[in-house]
């Protein structure tokens, strides 16, 4: 099952495939407030976030991974991600995130 969610066309797209949300365009602190009030939605039985086509991700985009991995670990539940660029993984790497967002990859 394919469903297209669209917000702010300038910055952010997703798309949900089966278990994987597919992130698209630039997040940042301008692009963040459409997914972040929609989040319960859009990832509701996500289990991995394919961020291979964001082509920004800024420290409150990366701020936001870290409250979501947060909120599946309260719930006993593993999110992973899939696609992580170089440049988000030296963001990773300078807050001291690896620990957190190291196992990025999904299991298969």
């Amino acid at each position: 099952m394919i469903s297209k969610e669209r917000a702010n066309q300038e910055t952010i797209d997703w798309e949900k495939t089966g278990n994987t949300l597919f992130l698209k365009g630039t997040l940042d602190r301008d692009s963040l407030l459409p997914l972040w009030q929609q989040k319960d939605r859009v990832l509701e039985g996500i289990d991995n976030i394919d961020v291979s086509s964001l082509n920004h991700v800024d420290s409150t985009g990366l701020a936001l991974f870290v409250r979501l991995k947060g909120e599946y670990q309260q719930r006993d539940r593993t999110l992973t991600f899939s696609g992580v660029s170089e440049r988000l993984n030296t963001l990773i790497t300078l807050y001291g995130l690896q620990t957190l967002l190291g196992d990025n990859q999904p299991k298969v």
